[in-house]
């Protein structure tokens, strides 16, 4: 059986067909991961759902690393939760990363959440923010008023 060599015209067409079909597979793929979503697993009030809380909304640079927030209220206060995964320069020494960076935000208030260091600090005009890792993220809480250290806690350890 002798077979027929193919023709130019046969092999350009099978090439734009491969060429296609690989630019919509690689189409579908990027479809798929929604740069408004976290690609993280990420901690959210227990019993909540992300669309409760108005959704995530990324809040850092398009070129960064993704940082997403959702907003809610605790005891009538809005509150702004961002969180990201931990940066590699903090997983040798955590405990001591997480106390340099909550001094920067001069956040000296060290809270106890069950074992979780939560670190707070206060603005002059009311605003809070509140610092601490949970589950390999990096998390900061800002409010628009001062929250009670209990009420802090109680939401710290609600998340999951």
């Amino acid at each position: 059986m002798k077979f027929k060599r193919p023709t130019k015209r046969l092999v350009i067409y099978a090439l734009a067909a491969t060429i296609v079909v690989g630019l919509v597979i690689v189409g579908v793929i990027l479809l798929r991961s929604n740069p408004d979503e976290p690609s993280y697993s990420t901690v959210k009030p227990a019993n909540t759902s992300i669309s409760d809380l108005g959704g995530w909304k990324r809040v850092s640079p398009v070129d960064s690393n993704p940082v997403f927030a959702y907003s809610d209220t605790l005891d009538s206060v809005s509150i702004s939760v961002s969180q990201q995964p931990l940066p590699p320069s903090f997983k040798d020494n955590e405990s001591t990363k997480v106390a340099e960076l909550a001094q920067s935000y001069n956040a000296s208030n060290k809270l106890d959440a069950h074992g979780t260091a939560v670190y707070i600090g206060d603005s002059a005009k009311g605003p809070q923010s509140v610092i601490f890792t949970k589950d390999g993220l990096l998390i900061l809480i800002k409010s628009q008023q001062k929250v009670s250290n209990e009420s802090w806690i109680r939401y710290i350890n609600s998340l999951n």
